[in-house]
């Protein structure tokens, strides 16, 4: 159930919309259907200028899962700020938050009763925000001349960790919201992890990643259903 909750979230956030036109990020709300219930996520600008990305799953009795980051964008480049976190499924309950205090260079967090800090590093992101910069940083590349992979490091469960994306070329997905000439992107694990995690990001949608694939014991699959621009 967890992992299925986590990878809905990820699929959500990348349909931020970031404009073409403007480089400016705008804000949006999207909707998906699963098996444990809806789940809504919204990126909304708040009064100083700061965005903030919430996600709410509602699964009656069996799931309840809220999240939010607030970061900032400098130039392309997403800074975050704040992250909370609460879900219960079933009987079993987990909450955490960190606050990213780029003055001092550390992020200070509380994990369930466990409160710390570690040293925070440039251009590090937050928990939710990871497959977000892929997307943008993958609008200002040169689609003839791709790299092999990309490489960030992500705030994650009290520590500043890598993570790498390996390009691994187009395909035709299709969807709930048509077919789409897609880029093939898969998060790299150690050798010896089982664990398969692929995206497709769709260029007329933006490079919104518009599907994921999943495999980690069993092989989940998610789709968007819908999503909207706000103004």
């Amino acid at each position: 159930m967890k992992k299925l909750i986590t990878m809905i979230f990820m699929l959500l956030i990348s349909l931020s919309i970031f404009s073409l036109e403007s480089d400016n990020l705008k804000g949006s709300i999207a909707t998906l259907t699963s098996n444990v219930g809806d789940m809504e996520v919204s990126m909304t600008k708040d009064k100083k200028g700061d965005w903030i990305l919430k996600s709410h799953l509602d699964g009656g009795r069996i799931v309840q899962r809220k999240e939010e980051e607030i970061f900032r964008m400098e130039q392309n480049q997403i800074k975050p700020l704040a992250y909370s976190f609460y879900q219960k499924i079933f009987f079993k309950k987990a909450k955490s938050s960190a606050t990213f205090d780029w003055k001092n260079k550390n992020v200070v967090y509380k994990e369930g009763k466990t409160e710390s800090s570690v040293a925070l590093e440039e251009r590090t992101l937050g928990p939710s925000t990871s497959q977000l910069q892929l997307r943008f940083d993958f609008k200002e590349l040169d689609l003839e001349n791709l790299p092999e992979e990309m490489v960030y490091n992500v705030f994650s469960r009290g520590e500043v960790k890598t993570r790498t994306y390996r390009i691994a070329g187009t395909e035709n997905i299709k969807t709930q919201m048509g077919e789409f000439l897609s880029y093939k992107v898969e998060r790299v694990f150690p050798k010896e992890s089982q664990r398969v995690q692929e995206f497709w990001l769709a260029p007329k949608l933006d490079f919104a990643i518009i599907r994921i694939l999943d495999i980690n014991g069993r092989e989940t699959s998610f789709e968007v259903k819908s999503f909207e621009i706000l103004d």
